[in-house]
């Protein structure tokens, strides 16, 4: 059925994360870092954003 119970918890939750942010970007509104700093939020900090 499912390999690993991570499948059930954790897969669903960073897809709607990361669809959540997609759309929060494209409405123009501010985005939270969930699992760190967001892009917009390490350019406020002066930083270069990381590649991922």
């Amino acid at each position: 059925m499912f390999r690993h119970m991570d499948d059930v918890l954790i897969g669903p939750e960073t897809h709607h994360l990361g669809q959540m942010t997609e759309l929060m970007r494209q409405a123009g509104l501010k985005v939270p870092g969930v699992y760190g700093p967001s892009k917009e939020e390490w350019t406020a900090y002066g930083m270069p954003v990381p590649p991922y």
